[in-house]
């Protein structure tokens, strides 16, 4: 089943860029900071970039990266789950993840939050492939004259 093997690699594509884009907002040089204190807009020669863990941000700041870790790990954990296993069980995390970080992606779009796109591209790919398995396996089933039997 090909629909299968795309929401594998979709799975994995999604937990390594999920990674990345932590290591990224968290080591990279991208959040601005003014090196003096003024009441009014920070002059251009005072501006200057640090990493997330240099910079002083408050603790809503790192939840937000790191839910959108979990969550990219939970849905492409999900993704290679249902992918191997066939179980329905395992397309919820995939599912609620997929919306969950495509919210925290929209909600952040002027920040960290496009940093994230990728992995929810992979993740959309891999719930339209799981979408797609189930139905190609409703399908497949044999229907009788009289009706489905079990």
């Amino acid at each position: 089943m090909r629909a299968r093997r795309i929401e594998f690699a979709a799975g994995i594509a999604a937990c390594a860029m999920g990674l990345l884009a932590f290591v990224f907002v968290v080591f990279a040089p991208i959040v601005p900071v003014c090196a003096v204190a003024t009441l009014s807009r920070c002059p251009a020669n005072a501006l200057r970039y640090e990493s997330l863990a240099q910079a002083p941000s408050g603790a809503t700041v790192w939840l937000f990266v790191l839910a959108m870790l979990v969550l990219s790990l939970a849905g492409g954990l999900g993704a290679i789950l249902e992918a191997r296993t066939g179980r329905r069980a395992a397309a919820f995390p995939l599912w609620g993840a997929t919306a969950l970080v495509f919210g925290g992606c929209a909600l952040a779009a002027n920040g960290a939050g496009v940093i994230y796109l990728p992995s929810v591209l992979a993740l959309g790919l891999a719930a339209y492939a799981s979408v797609l398995s189930r139905l190609q396996s409703r399908s497949n089933q044999p229907t009788f004259p009289d009706g489905p039997h079990p």
